[in-house]
């Protein structure tokens, strides 16, 4: 097998690979936008039937909106021990709720 050959192989089982890594990434995104669905509609009737829950996330998530908020216009990093992205998923559902008038 020539070199040209060999290159044009290992080049064609990278671009396969890359292939399913995509899908894959696909399919785990699509199941995290459900559960983030799932999570926009159980989030505000659960904090409007427990307003004691309500009152101990608010505060909490609030500190985690502003946190993101300030990272990203910063340095688009959060702090070492949490993603951005985890950050930015509270960070959503409190502004949801907020908007939806579920925290006290």
């Amino acid at each position: 097998m020539s070199q040209a050959q060999d290159w044009e192989q290992r080049h064609a089982a990278l671009e396969l690979q890359v292939e399913q890594l995509r899908a894959e990434i696909d399919r785990v995104d699509d199941w995290a936008n459900g559960l983030f669905v799932v999570l926009c509609d159980l989030l505000p009737p659960l904090l409007k039937a427990q307003p004691e829950i309500a009152a101990s996330l608010a505060p909490r998530w609030k500190d985690v909106a502003a946190r993101f908020d300030a990272a990203a216009a910063q340095t688009g990093q959060a702090d070492d021990y949490e993603p951005l992205e985890q950050l930015e998923a509270r960070k959503k559902l409190y502004r949801i709720a907020e908007q939806l008038g579920a925290w006290p």
